[in-house]
């Protein structure tokens, strides 16, 4: 009887143990994934204001002299280098869809001036 007894603990214990680690596993990769993704949604930040600045800085500095692709060459041109100062690597087309993103962005917020703007430069 105490045999039967032991038995049922040890298999009871083994269950429990391996449901413990189970759980503890899933709450580690769950843990991981959040964290991964908090790493991408910063970077994607980060790429983002960095594009963002880069398409004011080239409509402020270069607006009356660059025009169409002129200007998303020099946006490219200083994101790439600033992307390289602060350790982000961004692909080129990347780049090309973070520039697009911007100025889309930018004519969302600013709407009819911006229009005004553009008709008046033209």
């Amino acid at each position: 009887m105490e045999d039967l007894v032991f038995r049922l603990v040890y298999d009871a214990l083994a269950i429990l143990i391996t449901v413990v680690v189970a759980m503890l596993i899933g709450l580690l990769k769950k843990k991981l994934g959040v964290e991964g993704l908090k790493k991408v949604q910063e970077e994607l930040t980060a790429k983002q204001e960095l594009a963002l600045l880069a398409v004011k800085a080239v409509e402020q500095l270069w607006g009356g002299v660059l025009h169409g692709d002129e200007k998303v060459e020099k946006a490219t041109e200083i994101i790439s280098e600033q992307a390289t100062k602060i350790g982000l690597n961004i692909s080129s087309e990347e780049i090309r869809t973070l520039i697009e993103w911007a100025v889309r962005t930018m004519k969302d917020e600013l709407g009819e001036e911006w229009a005004n703007a553009t008709k008046a430069t033209a």
